[in-house]
């Protein structure tokens, strides 16, 4: 008898391991794992004076950057980094854009969180700006020239 035991004793560890392991694949099977892609623009100066409307961007990098989507594109977040080191508002259009009146996102330096792309946009429009438009925080730093940086991701 003692024979039997034995020789069943590795295929006994082999069920056993083999149960665990598929205790433990479907936790981590239908998690999707954040992709991420990063691409940044140089810009120059903004849109217009302070307390003017955003302008259409038309003469990018004055003023303005666009960045083409790729696919899986879902999520952004955008940091505004001026050479005179003040943050620097800016009109995110994550909704789709056409000519600068389009319904946006403000950020001051950065965007807090990532913002949530519109399904079938082919770019993504960020304009410089002097005015704060619907923003509510204070933003100190006029546009100057510098880098617009962006972090697309499938996820938030």
């Amino acid at each position: 008898m003692g024979s039997k035991l034995r020789a069943s004793s590795p295929v006994i560890a082999l069920v056993l391991v083999l149960v665990g392991a598929m205790l433990v694949a479907p936790a981590s099977a239908g998690k999707k794992k954040r992709v991420e892609r990063v691409d940044e623009r140089e810009y120059i100066l903004a849109t217009g004076p302070r307390g003017a409307a955003d302008t259409p961007c038309v003469a990018a990098p004055i003023g303005c950057v666009i960045f083409p989507l790729e696919k899986g594109d879902k999520f952004v977040d955008v940091e505004v980094i001026d050479d005179a080191g003040e943050p620097v508002w800016a009109s995110v259009y994550v909704y789709g854009y056409t000519d600068g009146s389009d319904t946006h996102e403000h950020i001051c330096g950065e965007s807090e969180a990532p913002l949530k792309l519109a399904p079938d946009m082919e770019e993504l429009v960020v304009v410089t700006t002097q005015t704060t438009g619907g923003a509510t925080s204070p933003c100190t730093g006029p546009a100057t020239q510098g880098t617009i940086k962006v972090t697309f991701s499938n996820l938030p």
